[in-house]
């Protein structure tokens, strides 16, 4: 029945309406309508119902159009004119923001036109660009595909061939985070057949010496800045080929020919992300795109696409640059925050209000902002002055920090007459350092988002991890072994364990020993001299042996705790080995007579001998054993002094170790 209400719509439409396309309700996706007059087509998208989060503002649709002769919207329902004739293919990718579902696929439609008596209609854009943009249409989660639009447009006063480039895959993460399924492209834009970088990208002299990229913000006003449309951000620094080389491990390279003054174009990237992307969904990953109009000029652009890694399509989040930090560098690091936020409302905001938990590692008197939207100045100091012009006023308190744009309009997704879907949303982003001498303690923070008087609006938890990193340390002590005779036992190790911990952590060690004792014992032996008499030979043997031995002892694992910066605890289990035991046997044996009654003579035959015995061994004989101990001095990292008890399944049973250790 469906089917024929549509099939009876179709025809009242009467010869203007070329084609249109069925709902399947049947599975979740979104199907593209259309009607068509002539070179004129107006599009919409049957969506399926929406599932929404519960507690979470409500679900929404947001959509990404491609036309198929390079142009774009991201409209609800976007009318389009084509200049010529022939067939297009229609691309629609929905996202759902809020909602507990995948995003629905939808089907590419062929249209055609067959003719031009339609004017071209202005483009639906994202606001006007400097040369080069980067656009998304949502951001990264596993296992879905998403758009990237580079944008470029000839800022010269002449024509020009020249280059673009793509860099992706950030080498920082291990994994690789996406893949490029499909590109588009639609003004014969080829690959470059060298898929190496120029020599140098800007011939000019100032930049040859450092390969460099000319970028926006360097030199009194070479460069004016302009807000780039979407997300994209413009680095302000030079990013010489060779840092991009190190930074990036995928890179893609195409050439243009014949883009006239101010004439825009753009690429069209399906990026698939992979299952192994980082899974992270408070990290910040991007994207790089170069221009490179011509090589003779100093107007090449470089933009980074800043995406924050997310599970589902919340335009509420907060993100934070580096999810794992080294923490031995970690005094010279600034950690790069962004809050990313839109207004779901039926009408504009006029104050938004960001409250962001300052994790307690966190100095805050080290802010810095970064860049804000909307862009406005930063208010007076003086809680005297009262402005009426739009501005951003930074508040601290004891565990936030607080950012509020006043006297601002920020549109509502849902407001009437809002078609743009970029000019509901607004960010902040700042920079801070670590406090000095700052634990080694993972940091975790979110915002609240609160526009005007509603209520406020949770973000999810942007954490930074240390890295482990790698301390080895050195040892050097004394093994004391009650049970040995004159009993001396030196060793050497070296102990593997993380960097700088705060408080529990796992240890490896490595020792080898040294040692030396004493071993004595008398005894007598008595035989008959003959039978039938009643003498008996005594042999008096006084025996004395030195031992000298190397064992090699491993400790594949210990927990330590450090109970603060000077003292730590800990246990572990070990296994020791002998390398080699040597000895030397001194014997003296000394001859008696025993007559009855006990009475005692030296044997005149028979003097006193001395024999000398000496034997080197090798043996694999292993001794497990278990320890606990306690260390005194620099915990974490440094020299400190320890002590442990250790007990061994086999002799001797009870060690005592004293040592002084050095971690670096």
């Amino acid at each position: 029945m469906q089917r024929i209400i549509i099939f009876i719509t179709i025809l009242s439409l009467g010869h203007t309406a070329r084609g249109q396309l069925v709902t399947d309700t049947t599975t979740r996706k979104a199907e593209i309508l259309f009607n068509q007059y002539d070179n004129k087509v107006e599009f919409q998208a049957d969506t399926p119902p929406l599932v929404q989060i519960s507690g979470a503002p409500e679900a929404f649709y947001t959509y990404f159009w491609e036309f198929g002769d390079g142009h774009f919207s991201f409209e609800e329902k976007p009318e389009h004119v084509y200049n010529d004739k022939g067939e297009y293919q229609v691309r629609l990718q929905v996202t759902n923001n809020y909602d507990n579902g995948k995003p629905p696929p939808s089907r590419p439609k062929t249209l055609k036109v067959g003719e031009v008596n339609q004017q071209t209609s202005p483009l639906s854009m994202e606001g006007d660009f400097q040369g080069l943009a980067m656009l998304k249409t949502r951001e990264p989660v596993p296992n879905e595909d998403m758009v990237v639009v580079m944008r470029y447009k000839n800022d010269l006063g002449y024509a020009s061939n020249g280059k673009l480039y793509i860099y992706y895959n950030e080498r920082k993460f291990k994994a690789n985070n996406f893949e490029i399924a499909d590109v588009r492209t639609h003004h014969n834009e080829k690959p470059a057949e060298d898929m190496l970088l120029s020599a140098h990208f800007n011939t000019n002299a100032m930049f040859a010496s450092h390969e460099a990229w000319a970028l926006a913000g360097m030199g009194a006003g070479m460069f004016p800045f302009y807000r780039s449309p979407g997300d994209s951000v413009r680095n302000h620094v030079f990013i010489t080929e060779e840092e991009s080389e190190r930074e990036f491990r995928d890179k893609l390279i195409f050439k243009f020919e014949n883009l006239v003054p101010k004439e825009e174009r753009n690429i069209f990237f399906t990026i698939k992300t992979t299952p192994e992307m980082i899974k992270d969904t408070s990290a910040i990953v991007k994207i790089r795109g170069v221009f490179v109009p011509d090589e003779r000029s100093e107007s090449h652009q470089v933009r980074d696409l800043e995406m924050e890694i997310t599970t589902s399509h919340d335009p509420n989040k907060m993100a934070v640059s580096d999810t794992r930090i080294n923490y031995r560098l970690a005094d010279k690091k600034r950690l790069k925050y962004k809050v990313r936020f839109q207004n779901n409302g039926e009408g504009p905001a006029t104050t938004i209000r960001l409250d962001v938990d300052v994790p307690s590692i966190i100095d805050r008197s080290t802010l810095k902002l970064l860049d804000t939207y909307p862009e406005c100045p930063v208010c007076p100091d003086s809680d005297s002055l009262t402005v009426s012009y739009s501005c951003i006023d930074t508040v601290f308190s004891e565990k936030q920090i607080s950012f509020i744009f006043n006297n601002i309009y920020l549109p509502g997704s849902n407001q009437e007459g809002v078609h743009k879907y970029d000019s509901t949303k607004g960010f902040v982003r700042y920079s801070v350092k670590l406090k000095d001498k700052a634990p080694k303690i993972n940091s975790a923070s979110r915002t609240a988002i609160i526009f005007d008087k509603n209520e406020p609006i949770l973000t999810n938890y942007s954490k930074t991890h240390f890295k482990p990193g790698l301390s080895l340390g050195a040892m050097i002590g004394y093994n004391s072994v009650a049970t040995l005779d004159n009993s001396q036992n030196y060793f050497l190790g070296i102990t593997a364990s993380p960097y700088k911990p705060h408080r529990g952590y796992l240890q490896a060690e490595l020792q080898v020993s040294k040692g030396t004792f004493e071993s004595s014992r008398n005894y007598e032996i008595r035989t008959q001299l003959e039978p039938g008499i009643d003498i008996m030979e005594l042999t008096q043997v006084d025996e004395q042996t030195d031992f000298e031995y190397m064992d090699i002892t491993l400790v594949p694992v210990s927990y330590r705790y450090n109970l603060n910066r000077f003292i730590g605890v800990g246990g572990g289990v070990q296994i020791s080995g002998r390398l080699y035991e040597e000895y030397e046997q001194t014997s003296d044996y000394e001859y008696f007579l025993e007559f009855p009654q006990n009475r005692i003579e030296p044997n005149q035959d028979k003097p006193a001998e001395t024999f000398i015995t000496s034997k080197k061994d090798r043996t694999t004989e292993l001794n497990p054993g278990v320890f606990v101990g306690v260390n005194l001095g620099s915990a974490r990292i440094g020299p400190s002094v320890g002590m442990r008890y250790i007990w061994q399944v086999n002799e001797p049973r009870n060690v005592w170790a004293f040592y002084l250790q050095w971690k670096f």
